[in-house]
């Protein structure tokens, strides 16, 4: 099911020595952060699991959507297949300055999951991004946890954790 996602609380990323990581919540950034990177982006990395247990890296097109990542692509691809086996997924931006770093679980969106209307406007929202008329970005990610920092200021480095569904 399809339910709201409530964001949890930002918290400092976990300390590793020689890092200049926050020590505290001063310089943390906030959840619009991650929708600023997260809704622009033309690509989106995934890495699933293979059979074998190696990673699977993959660009992808998707959308930003109800705070969370929704992609599209041929139920016949590795990373298809992959998910189908094994959900666990970490979806990533291309951009190494601004930077979002997501883990959870990957899910199909079954029609009666959401409205017509919801649909109809993430249909709307993928169709319009990539300039293609057909095309919908069925799975999304459930996130377990959210990495992101802006630049080289690694004392931005936040984390959300999200209860386990």
């Amino acid at each position: 099911m399809f339910d709201a996602l409530v964001i949890p609380h930002a918290t400092p990323a976990k300390k590793v020595p020689g890092y200049q990581m926050p020590e505290d919540t001063t310089q943390l950034l906030s959840w619009e952060f991650v929708t600023a990177q997260m809704a622009p982006s033309q690509h989106y990395w995934l890495t699933t699991i293979a059979a074998a247990g190696r990673p699977h890296a993959v660009p992808v097109w998707g959308i930003w959507y109800a705070n969370r990542l929704h992609f599209e692509g041929s139920m016949k691809t590795a990373w298809a297949r992959n998910l189908v086996r094994d959900p666990r997924i970490t979806a990533h931006l291309p951009n190494g300055e601004q930077v979002v770093i997501i883990e959870g679980t990957a899910h199909i969106i079954e029609d009666n999951d959401i409205s017509a209307d919801a649909w109809g406007t993430i249909d709307a929202l993928f169709q319009t991004k990539y300039h293609v008329d057909k095309g919908s970005p069925y799975w999304y990610v459930r996130p377990q946890k959210v990495l992101a920092w802006d630049g080289g200021r690694l004392q931005t480095m936040t984390r959300w954790v999200f209860p386990a569904a």
